[in-house]
């Protein structure tokens, strides 16, 4: 316990001293508090929609409840923030497979397909919200560190529509028969293309190496037997349009709490697009000074000055972080499951 809580601390001390508190506390001076908690209130109420989610796509293979699916997500987002690489990507699907006895491939490919909806629905958004970005007449904005100019944000939106599709045309080559045939073939023939083995080698390779492949392969695309169900699968579009909407709304419902900022719902969903495209890149956990630099630029757009800009993505990014990381320790509390037993967890996979 004195290991973890060491781990969970240090942890924290990473990611919060990139936090620039000092800007922080002077920028909440001036917010009207009754914007923010009612921007507070709809973060948490997406955490929720979030869980139920994952539940909808667990759901396609294996009933998972509500506690479960919701204390796992929040330590893997809280990982996510306080840890570089983000490894709750990994970490809540080794906490569900271990609570519910569900094969880690098959709670891993629910994660990559919430991941794909997500990416999707962003794309989707960005179609509706091209008309409020003049990315070509922006001015590069040079924050943190941070280098964010209307060049970066069209290639990162490129690489994101081009990784998406190739993943769409992955899972729809996996779920077919004759697809995943051909894969455990290529499998199974393994052993026979490593020149100068003896067949008790190549019995070994089979056994140790072709069939758990051929395992993992079937409980991958058990993940993703969402794809196979439509009212499954329209259900989880629908929660994921509801989810990003929300959180546009949030910022939208936040910047009324900032008298110079006058914005549409329309414009702030564009800043959230564009905040969510500079975060893809590499940074910090957390992605302290990124994110910021990613809303400043984004509000430029919208005629917001630089200052004003800072103040109200710095308050929105820690509205909806803070809460991840403290609903995350929570989690890990209630659920017994320290930082140190999920990456030994980790190693063993």
């Amino acid at each position: 316990m004195v290991i973890g809580a060491a781990v969970s601390l240090g942890a924290l001390y990473l990611a919060f001293r990139n936090v620039p508190l000092a800007d922080l506390r002077t920028y909440l001076t001036g917010v009207d508090y009754r914007y923010l908690a009612l921007s507070l209130i709809l973060v948490m109420g997406i955490l929720i929609l979030k869980a139920h989610r994952w539940r909808v796509i667990l759901g396609a293979t294996t009933a998972v409840g509500f506690p479960y699916a919701f204390h796992s997500m929040m330590v893997g987002f809280m990982l996510n923030c306080v840890l570089p690489g983000r490894p709750g990507e990994l970490a809540r699907p080794l906490m569900l497979s271990r609570k519910q006895d569900m094969p880690f491939a098959t709670a891993l490919s629910t994660v990559v397909a919430e991941r794909i909806l997500d990416t999707v629905t962003i794309l989707a958004l960005l179609a509706w919200v091209l008309g409020a970005l003049d990315l070509a007449s922006a001015e590069s904005i040079d924050f943190a560190g941070y280098r964010i100019d209307g060049a970066l944000v069209v290639s990162v939106g490129r690489a994101t529509l081009v990784l998406a599709l190739a993943l769409l045309a992955a899972v729809g080559l996996l779920r077919l028969e004759a697809v995943q045939r051909w894969i455990k073939s290529l499998f199974h023939r393994l052993p026979l293309w490593i020149p100068g083995l003896t067949p008790m080698q190549r019995q070994w390779l089979a056994e140790r190496v072709s069939r758990p492949l051929s395992a993992l392969l079937d409980q991958a695309i058990l993940g993703m037997a969402m794809v196979g169900r439509p009212r499954r699968l329209a259900a989880c579009v629908g929660l994921s349009l509801a989810i990003w909407l929300l959180t546009s709304f949030s910022f939208y419902i936040l910047s009324l709490g900032f008298p110079v900022i006058d914005l549409s719902l329309v414009q702030m969903t564009a800043v959230m697009v564009v905040i969510a495209f500079c975060i893809a890149l590499p940074s910090v956990p957390g992605w302290w000074g990124l994110w910021e630099a990613g809303g400043i630029f984004a509000l430029s757009l919208m005629g917001i000055a630089p200052g004003p800009a800072a103040g109200f993505t710095l308050v929105n990014h820690a509205i909806q972080i803070f809460p991840i990381i403290v609903i995350g320790l929570g989690s890990a509390l209630i659920s017994g499951v320290g930082m140190g037993r999920i990456a030994k967890t980790a190693r063993r996979v």
